[in-house]
């Protein structure tokens, strides 16, 4: 998780935006809740994960990409939020909301997360 900070910092840094960007909070709130459900569901497994991550600024599109040998993902992509009392789930729903898209393929036995913000 780290990384994903220190990398939404550096783009930070290097774009001249300020850490109140609401654009920028918004992605980077996406791309934790996404990272972690990677992190979490990924180990779950008792097996080694392996991740990747690439995060790109082209114009004014960030575009995040995680591919991840954990377990695939089954309908969570069209979950509605869960009740206000619920204490799981509202991860993907945030992101959905937040994103201008977010994606999710299995390919063989390879995840991979697309998550875009124009900023």
């Amino acid at each position: 998780m780290d990384t994903l900070h220190r990398s939404v910092e550096l783009l930070r840094d290097q774009t001249g935006r300020t850490v109140d960007d609401l654009s920028l909070v918004l992605f980077e709130s996406a791309l934790a809740e996404i990272g972690a459900n990677v992190l979490r569901y990924g180990h779950q497994t008792g097996r080694a994960v392996e991740v990747r991550y690439d995060l790109k600024l082209e114009g004014d599109t960030l575009t995040a990409l995680f591919a991840d040998s954990g377990p695939p993902l089954h309908n969570q992509l069209t979950r509605a939020m869960p009740s206000p009392t619920s204490e799981a789930g509202r991860g993907l729903a945030i992101a959905r909301k937040v994103l201008d898209e977010l994606g999710y393929q299995r390919d063989g036995e390879v995840n991979t997360w697309r998550l875009v913000k124009r900023l």
